[in-house]
């Protein structure tokens, strides 16, 4: 074995070379980055075209939409542009003052500004400073107190109300300034309402797209003081997580603990990636495709929580007071202005407004809103894994970053990485990219080593796609994502709008979504092969072409190949020796074809025969050809097996077992398949002795296969198993090979067969020894004691032996006789007309 081993390293040295060269090659530029692009768009393929969206009304299903979302957008948005009554940038008592205000009374938990203030209002300044050069008393009189007075007092009261307001603030670094680094946070008049502050500074990676999110920042000269993000505040004042409790990181799992939070980190940083739940919540596509926005979150303009009754909006016929609806004791105007009385109570219980006010009813009730700008000309847009969502560019809103992080937090949703990270990995290159990377490219040699490159090269290119598919489908956590997928593009629109079900992806649950390297391990993959096969091109093409010259006008050409892998010439001819053969046959297949569609009918088949064929491989069968819906096999070559005739005999069982899970599988597919599928049956007839094996066929073709009489007997065998109605029909010869006391059998007959002259003792095979019911025991019983009294031509005893065996027999659809009614008919017959003494039992078949 050691010797053999060596011979097989020596061979193939240079290729093991080239693929350890080549994992080497690939790890170091996954090391440095090289592949960071490609891993960072292949990332952003997974959300936008694998799983795509996970609420809005394009996910694929409503696991995450009855779930519901903990964040509401309230944005500055195109409307707000046209109907807000000031100018941007609103001012802070007037507007944001009382935003905070009416969302407040409308029952948010937690309000998040992605909006600044970090310096004082100018619109306060320039009135103030204005009233005091005029000198005017009576002008100082009207003028508002200075709006971040007033919002700063707002906040104080939401804090009364129970609504946390969090205010964004920024780590801010300049050179020049000592200290270089500060927290740029609100103005004192603001801060007097004591607001809790997130930073807001972006986590973008090397192509500006944003996937990351900070959980706390820190100054370089206070490393020990944590502040944390927007999002993070958001969290820990909607969970009550207390003032005392600090992140702490666990390397070991890659996690930080934060008070009942468990966030997955993404290496051994302070950041997390972020599960975007879907593209930007206002993008809506072009008028022709008539859809809605994504509505990714549930999103509110400005414009609208700021309309109550003392607001005028710039458009009247939309000033509807809309916020009122929302805010208890307040009623819109325009429910007041229905005349009628009892048609303004029942408005204004249709809304629960007056005395059947319910808050839990309001949009904001219980959320985190999340305040920010929508309008792309303010440009606090990013570009994140949805950014070429059905094909459209759409910049996502700054605010939604937050909005995305917050979820993912409160959901448990995170990203699970193999290797802790898959980019940026110069500090902390994770061994296990290495390993998949070799395992793709010891796959890609060992295909080189069983095929010619051609074909080899077909089955690494199937082998990418399938560690694509795996790819793929662990990160929905459907691992038949890709073959759907496949499907859902071939097959008549019809047909995927009809299975729409069975051919859609699932979502996956919280934290399931798993990423693993994409690019690396495909990467190391084609440089294996092709490295060797550039040397196999440079230095073994001249033996190849002589071998074709030599032996090309007498084998086939993958023969060649075969031979010159293997260093051995091929030799027409067989060996001849004790075997075993093998057929299987569906029960009236014609009727399947005029039933099913084409496609239909090889799905079927596909999937009928992948299963036989997987029983017969496992007990180490010999899969000679398909024919049709048929089976041909053999035991006992190429691999001489003692127990040929007892394997066979297990595959058998095995494949009646197998059919009757599929026939199951069929029927709770329901009207996907017809009546007559749910009870395919299936045919097998085995006989064992001399039959002749090897590769036969013309000097330009061969294939190996078998031929033999005992090959000729098996065929008929399954053949005639239709005239008893039995489904297993197995040889004297077999059960002697296989062991009688090792299954439960019964005799069916002794026959001579169509085209034999002599005569084929039969039984049929019913189950391993001890495997039967009591029914099944008890109906042998009889039918063996039928069978002795009908060898002894008592016709009245063995009827009455018969009776009571078809009466124990299995009944099922499709079943034409059984054993037991045949043998009553033949009985009656030999009743009326007796064979004489002289009979030997034996019965001749007069058909197939």
């Amino acid at each position: 074995m050691g010797n053999k081993i060596l011979k097989f390293l020596k061979t193939n040295a240079v290729g093991f070379f080239l693929t350890l060269a080549s994992i080497v090659v690939v790890s170091l530029a996954h090391w440095v980055g090289i592949f960071d692009i490609l891993e960072l768009k292949s990332y952003d393929y997974r959300f936008a075209n694998v799983r795509g969206p996970l609420t809005g009304w394009s996910a694929r299903d409503s696991t995450y939409i009855k779930r519901g979302t903990n964040v509401v957008l309230v944005e500055v948005d195109d409307e707000a542009w046209r109907l807000m009554p000031e100018a941007w940038p609103y001012p802070r008592g007037t507007v944001w003052g009382r935003i905070v205000r009416n969302l407040s009374l409308a029952g948010a938990k937690v309000i998040c500004f992605d909006i600044q203030f970090d310096s004082p209002e100018m619109k306060s300044d320039y009135l103030r400073q204005f009233a005091e050069e005029s000198g005017d008393t009576t002008l100082k009189k009207i003028i508002p107190e200075h709006g971040d007075v007033i919002l700063g007092k707002e906040i104080a009261a939401a804090r009364e109300r129970g609504t946390t307001v969090i205010l964004s603030t920024k780590l801010v670094k300049e050179p020049n300034r000592v200290p270089p680094e500060y927290i740029a946070q609100p103005v004192p008049d603001i801060m007097a309402g004591h607001p809790e502050t997130g930073l807001i500074n972006d986590m973008l990676d090397a192509d500006q797209f944003s996937r990351q999110y900070n959980i706390f920042g820190y100054l370089d000269y206070q490393p020990d003081k944590v502040y944390l993000t927007l999002g993070m505040k958001a969290v820990k004042a909607y969970l009550g997580i207390p003032d005392t409790a600090v992140p702490h990181f666990d390397p070991e799992n890659l996690t930080w603990h934060y008070g009942p939070l468990d966030i997955l980190s993404y290496g051994k940083v302070n950041n997390f990636l972020t599960n975007y739940y879907g593209p930007p919540s206002g993008y809506k596509l072009p008028e022709e495709f008539h859809v809605p926005a994504w509505g990714t979150f549930p999103r509110y303009s400005v414009a609208y929580v700021i309309d109550n009754a003392d607001i005028q909006l710039r458009d009247p016929e939309e000033d509807i007071d809309w916020m009122d609806q929302f805010i208890p004791g307040q009623i819109p105007d325009w429910i007041q202005a229905i005349e009628d009385p009892e048609e303004r109570q029942q408005m204004m219980d249709l809304m629960g407004l007056g005395a059947s006010f319910d808050i839990t009813k309001s949009p904001f009730y219980n959320k985190i809103v999340i305040i920010g700008v929508a309008v792309e000309v303010i440009h606090d847009t990013k570009s994140t894994p949805f950014y070429n969502y059905m094909g459209r560019q759409q910049l996502t809103p700054g605010m939604e970053t937050h909005a995305n992080a917050i979820q993912t937090m409160l959901d448990q949703n995170w990203i699970r990485v193999f290797g802790g990270r898959v980019t940026d990995l110069f500090y902390e290159y994770p061994m296990s990219h290495s390993y998949l990377i070799a395992l793709l490219a010891f796959i890609a040699l060992l295909l080189l080593l069983l095929a010619n490159p051609i074909i080899a090269g077909i089955l690494i290119l199937l082998e990418g796609l399938t560690y694509f598919a795996i790819v793929a489908g662990v990160f929905t956590q459907d691992l038949l994502w890709f073959p759907k997928m496949i499907l859902s593009r071939i097959l008549p629109k019809s047909f995927v709008a009809a299975h729409h079900a069975a051919l859609t992806a699932h979502l996956p649950g919280p934290g399931e979504s798993l990423v693993l390297p994409l690019v690396a391990p495909l990467a190391g993959m084609i440089l294996t092969y092709t490295s060797i096969v550039i040397y196999r091109y440079v230095n073994e093409q001249k033996d190849k072409k002589f071998l074709k010259s030599t032996f090309g006008a007498y084998i086939s050409p993958e023969l060649i190949d075969q031979m010159y892998e293997q260093k051995q010439e091929p030799k027409l001819g067989g060996d001849s020796g004790i075997k075993t053969a093998y057929f299987t046959d569906i029960q009236s297949f014609s009727s399947f074809s005029e039933l099913l569609t084409a496609a239909q009918l090889v799905e079927l088949l596909n999937e009928y025969l992948t299963v036989m064929t997987d029983v017969l491989l496992q007990e180490g069968g010999t899969l000679d050809k398909y024919e049709g819906d048929a089976i041909v096999a053999f035991f006992g070559a190429p691999l001489p097996m003692e127990d040929h005739a007892y394997r066979a005999c297990l595959t058998a069982l095995g494949m009646q077992r197998e059919l009757g899970r599929l026939r199951k599988k069929w029927e709770e597919e329901g009207e996907k398949w017809p009546e007559l599928v749910h009870n395919m049956r299936m045919r097998i007839g085995i006989n064992s002795g001399e039959i002749v094996t090897g590769n036969m066929g013309s000097r330009t073709r061969m294939n190996y296969t078998m031929m033999g009489d005992v090959v000729n007997t098996a065929a008929r065998l399954e053949a005639s198993g239709k005239q008893y109605g039995i489904y297993i029909q197995v040889t004297k010869e077999t059960l002697e090979l296989a062991g009688w006391e090792k299954f439960a059998y019964r005799e069916i007959d002794k026959v001579r067969v169509v085209g034999k002259s002599e005569a084929v003792e039969t039984y049929e095979l019913l189950g391993e020894r001890g495997q039967l019911t009591e029914q099944q025991e008890e109906m042998i019983a009889r039918y063996q004691e039928g069978m002795e009294h009908y060898r002894s031509q008592r016709w009245g005893e063995a009827i009455r032996c018969f009776e009571q065996s078809e009466a124990l027999e299995e009944v099922f659809p499709k079943r034409p006789t059984t054993p037991s009614r045949v043998y009553l008919e033949r009985c009656r017959h030999f009743q009326a007309n007796p064979p004489g003494e002289d009979w030997d039992g034996i019965w001749v078949l007069t058909s197939k």
